[in-house]
């Protein structure tokens, strides 16, 4: 399997449910809305400092379209990562899986899954 290294950095940030989205989110990845929150995920260099954010997080995609029947892509690669103890984020699309890693786990993810087998992109 091929992932995607992404060279933005991201951040994960968190808003008051009814917040309408952002001007300066405009490039966001990601937008989850819940009862209890809005989170944004979105390049680090457009978060404004009094925004609530976990921030300095790279990013993979599975590359291609994965069919809704595909089972065990999250597990698999968040399995490799697991085991280095590398903690993710990860957020599915219509067709594929992106996966939120720290900047400073960056090197050993891109190791780790190397020496599993999977193609890296960038």
């Amino acid at each position: 399997m091929k992932l995607q290294f992404l060279e933005t950095t991201y951040s994960v940030c968190q808003l008051p449910a009814k917040t309408t989205i952002p001007d300066w989110a405009s490039t966001y990845m990601a937008v989850i809305r819940t009862d209890d929150e809005l989170t944004i995920i979105t390049a680090t260099d457009t978060v404004p400092e009094t925004v609530k954010a976990e921030h300095g997080f790279a990013c993979f995609r599975v590359t291609g379209n994965l069919a809704f029947d595909v089972i065990g892509v999250i597990a698999a690669i968040s399995r490799v990562l697991a085991e280095s103890e590398i903690p993710i984020l990860s957020v599915s699309t219509y067709n594929t899986d992106y996966f939120l890693i720290a900047n400073a786990n960056l090197d050993l993810a891109r190791l780790s899954l190397h020496r599993a087998g999977y193609e890296i992109l960038n």
